[in-house]
């Protein structure tokens, strides 16, 4: 399970194997460079023990405390203060950590095991339980050499897939095998394993917005930043250009003396965003390092979905694996920029839904959503393009999508869906085959949206978008992609805007905080206007994507169509060959920015299945034909592995 992780933990490795629970970790050295922070690790007596992935940013406030009331120490780890803070505040000790983690702790004293991910998903932790074991890891390889770990799809995670280019938690694309959701604890004893939900963002009713608001998040968001400057090995950033990473850059450089390095990436398309964020870096003095695409970077993608571990049907994935191997060449930690705009109305998605808050009366009347649906059809495409974030244009297959999207506009899961999907509700029935076509739609995605939304009541309707997108789009695309693939070259990132007081503060802002003066993110541009000179303050929202530009049209068709061959698609039986092939030739003749992500889901759900399905499992794991589990061998009590 381990030398599966190295490439996550390429400096050492320990283990501790047991008779009723078995740890194992693979290290990326950060924080105390020692021995003695190598994990697994103990508390004083040795009846607690744990591995961890990721950084307790609050660890040295903490560790003081706990030193006072009696606690030994027996290193300068971060992650060894989570043994103590169990030992003091058992099963609630996490309302004291301010970090981003995996772990999992075994509790010999109390015949227990704990697994824990943090509030936002950043660090990844898959498991499985059959009979009396139970197995967990970073990475899902890891479960896959264990012959009871099955092949069966799971048809609901497929569905979800085809939504949103990703399968959220608990699912897994396999049903043998679920991964924790974010804030969530796992805990197995006496034979028996539950989860729990440790954390969730508190509503504080806001007294307002003026500078004081200001001045509070931007005193907030720089000690969020400080705290991640901890690290005993090279530390920069990833910088775009867009105020999010540029507000951290430039608070990067207010707290650090010397030498600064930055990574751009810079994708050869008319909106490359690569000078202005050379611009911020020579403002800023600091390193500037941009990373290239080329066409024959398509060649990389096995090695990418490798390393994802589960489908991801977003192209982005490619530059970020560029990055990531480039950034390793000089730093082992980058602080980004993600997570703000989630919280502060950056989205187009959440411009789009507000109006339908403010015209819901009336777009629930009978035959309104038909109505605006054939209103959209006249208006002409270089209209709408006026309120579309993204670089490349509407075109018709995309105005079909909205006219679909406003045909269901009565609900708001089902237009949220409608809007946001790849593959739309009728899209994805006339794709499946009959076999698949009951299976796949048991819970609609659009119910679960609106259970959601209902459980977000507390929160003003814009706060309860942004916990949308904190559920779903934050912890399994932006942050699976970080983790993923910087830590395929052992790279760290660290999110700032994700540090859970900053989340707590921008989800109770009122709505002159988010949206004002017909511009997003407003109070992170009041921040801005006070750390940078004018040509440096505006920028409207782009959204960041994989263009499919003309040098590469033919690589990306090349490389589509090649998976998804007739032959391909037939074989795996969940598509029907024609609807696949309609999209193939369309591209021949359409530029299409949905077209483009649609046949990229598609392909990379095809070459998931040829990396983890069609070969045998990673470092020889047996699989029973048709990839059904074996039984898990009979014990007494029950067994635990975790790799971390």
């Amino acid at each position: 399970m381990t030398e599966l992780l190295r490439h996550r933990g390429p400096d050492s490795g320990g283990l501790r194997p047991s008779a009723r629970v078995s740890l194992g970790h693979r290290r990326l050295a950060i924080l105390d460079l020692s021995e003695a922070a190598g994990q697994p690790m103990s508390n004083e007596n040795g009846s607690i023990h744990l591995v961890c992935n990721g950084e307790i940013y609050n660890y040295k406030e903490k560790t003081a405390e706990l030193k006072a009331k009696g606690h030994v120490f027996r290193s300068d780890s971060d992650c060894e203060v989570l043994l103590h803070l169990y030992e003091e505040h058992g099963d609630a000790f996490l309302e004291q950590v301010n970090g981003m983690f995996a772990f999992v702790l075994s509790d010999e004293r109390r015949g227990r095991v704990l697994a824990a991910v943090d509030r936002f998903g950043k660090k990844p932790l898959y498991y499985a339980v059959s009979g009396d074991q139970l197995i967990l890891a970073s990475e899902m390889k890891s479960l896959l050499i264990f012959p009871w770990i099955g092949r069966d799809i799971d048809p609901l995670a497929v569905d979800r897939y085809l939504c949103l280019r990703y399968v959220p938690a608990p699912m897994t694309i396999l049903k043998s095998v679920r991964k924790l959701e974010p804030a969530t604890m796992l805990t197995c004893a006496e034979g028996r394993c539950s989860v729990r939900t440790y954390w969730k963002p508190r509503h504080r009713p806001s007294a307002g917005f003026d500078d004081s608001s200001v001045d509070a998040f931007e005193s907030l968001l720089k000690d969020a930043v400080k705290l991640r400057l901890q690290s005993d090995v090279p530390l920069g950033l990833y910088l775009s250009g867009g105020i999010d990473s540029s507000a951290v850059a430039g608070m990067m450089r207010s707290l650090t003396q010397g030498r600064l390095v930055s990574f751009t990436l810079s994708v050869d398309y008319e909106h490359n965003e690569r000078r202005r964020a050379q611009a911020v870096a020579k403002h800023l003095d600091i390193e500037f390092n941009p990373v290239s695409v080329a066409p024959e970077d398509f060649g990389l993608l096995p090695a990418i979905t490798y390393h994802l571990d589960e489908p991801f049907g977003d192209l982005i994935s490619m530059p970020a694996f560029l990055l990531a191997k480039k950034t390793k060449e000089k730093l082992t930690v980058a602080l980004t920029g993600d997570g703000a705009d989630e919280v502060l109305g950056g989205y187009f998605h959440q411009r789009v839904m507000c109006g339908w808050d403010r015209w819901k009366p009336w777009l629930r009347l009978p035959g309104s959503g038909r109505a605006l649906s054939r209103l959209l059809d006249c208006v002409p495409t270089a209209v709408l393009n006026r309120f579309f974030d993204y670089p490349a244009e509407l075109g018709e297959r995309e105005k079909g999508k909205l006219s679909l999207a406003l045909g269901r506009c009565g609900g708001f899961g089902s237009f949220y869906e409608g809007l946001t999907s790849t593959f739309s509700q009728p899209e994805r029935d006339a794709l499946y085959a009959p076999s698949w076509r009951s299976q796949a739609s048991a819970d609609p995605l659009a119910q679960a949206i609106d259970r959601d939304m209902a459980s977000f009541s507390d929160f003003p309707y814009l706060s309860r978008l942004g916990l949308l997108d904190l559920k779903y789009w934050i912890p399994y695309s932006v942050v699976f992609r970080l983790d993923k693939l910087n830590m395929a070259h052992a790279v760290e990132t660290r999110s700032p805007f994700l540090d859970y007081r900053v989340v707590e503060m921008a989800l109770n802002l009122p709505r002159e905080g988010k949206v004002a003066k017909g511009r997003n993110k407003e109070i992170l541009r009041r921040v801005i206007e006070r750390m940078f000179p004018p040509q440096f303050r505006e920028k409207g929202k782009q959204a960041f994507y994989m263009p499919v530009p003309p040098r590469y049209r033919r690589p990306f068709f090349d490389w589509a169509s090649s998976l998804l061959s007739k032959e391909s698609v037939e074989r795996r039986g969940l598509f029907l060959w024609p609807r696949v092939e309609s999209l193939l030739q369309a591209f021949a003749s359409e530029e299409s920015m949905l077209l483009n992500r649609q046949l990229t889901a598609l392909a990379m759900l095809e070459l998931w299945f040829q990396t983890f399905v069609d070969r045998e499992a990673p470092a020889g794991g047996a699989v029973e034909a048709g990839g059904r589990a074996s039984p898990a061998p009979s014990g007494k009590g029950w067994a635990a592995g975790g790799a971390a």
